[in-house]
């Protein structure tokens, strides 16, 4: 049975949780409106676009990628702002899943005794494959 306190408890989760969200979105948000607006983000994305297109992703889609490297979340929040179709959002859903936050990552890896730079250097691979992959899969634009 809920109870009050049951929701009010849930009520505190989820506002704590949003405050964090918002940490992480409300920056990536901002970045990519400054660079939008200051007209850079055409020149990154039509330098990107080329190698971006083999798996099936526009040129913006490298800043997502960047983003990715800092979280996850501002990743998922500059997805939102680019507009971007259904095959292009489960294909970089799919690279940021797989290729995240590798400076971190990497360093644990190597402190656990791995070799960081080749765990680095596969996951980034496995991204590019799974895309190119999901690229020729996935019917759409």
């Amino acid at each position: 049975m809920v109870t009050r306190q049951t929701i009010s408890r849930g009520s505190r989760s989820a506002v704590k949780v949003i405050i964090n969200l918002m940490k992480y979105i409300i920056p990536a948000i901002f970045v990519l409106k400054v660079l939008e607006h200051s007209g850079w983000l055409i020149r990154i994305a039509d330098f990107f676009a080329p190698y971006m297109a083999y798996m099936g992703m526009p040129g913006e889609g490298a800043l997502v990628i960047l983003l990715g490297q800092v979280s996850i979340y501002s990743a998922i929040a500059a997805m939102v702002t680019l507009g971007l179709t259904v095959k292009q959002l489960t294909i970089m859903s799919t690279f940021i899943s797989i290729y995240h936050s590798f400076a971190v990552e990497t360093i644990v890896i190597s402190k656990g005794g791995g070799n960081g730079l080749l765990i680095m250097s596969l996951r980034f691979i496995a991204a590019v494959m799974a895309c190119l992959v999901l690229n020729l899969i996935i019917p759409g634009v």
